[in-house]
């Protein structure tokens, strides 16, 4: 073979392998699950804080704080990890967008442990949460 051959047909070997590469990378990735078992709708409460859940979404009410975040898919060993939104609502109520947060968790029996990391403040917190009657969660500090 001449050289030119070769380095031509070496580039083509190259660029074939980064490309089976790319497939078995995504091939295997982990997938995201928009079809599993989400969290089931109603109120949660408990620990001074309430949870209700429906098609729409999630609302967290907790003290003078109000997250709102999309319903999380629940994984099959119970946990689940969502981003959304969290702050304090007393006082005058901030026009701006309301800042993010992480919310996670597991689903246990009839126990559901929520943790709620906000990118500002108030500090991290987690909350057990029981199935409580249907209804909304209020904020009482607005």
């Amino acid at each position: 073979m001449t050289p030119l051959r070769t380095s031509h047909l070496l580039i083509v070997l190259i660029v074939l392998l980064v490309f089976v590469c790319l497939f078995v990378k995504c091939d295997h990735e982990e997938p995201t699950n928009t079809n599993g078992p989400v969290l089931p709708n109603g109120r949660w409460a408990g620990d001074g804080a309430c949870l209700s859940v429906t098609d729409s979404g999630c609302n967290f009410v907790a003290g003078c704080g109000h997250g709102q975040f999309p319903k999380p898919v629940i994984r099959p060993d119970g946990t689940f990890d969502v981003d959304g939104t969290f702050r304090i609502e007393v006082g005058p109520v901030s026009i701006d967008p309301p800042p993010p947060a992480h919310f996670s968790g597991s689903i246990s029996g009839s126990v559901l442990i929520l943790h709620v990391v906000p990118a500002k403040t108030p500090p991290p917190e987690t909350y057990s949460l029981t199935p409580t009657s249907d209804g909304t969660c209020t904020v009482p500090c607005v």
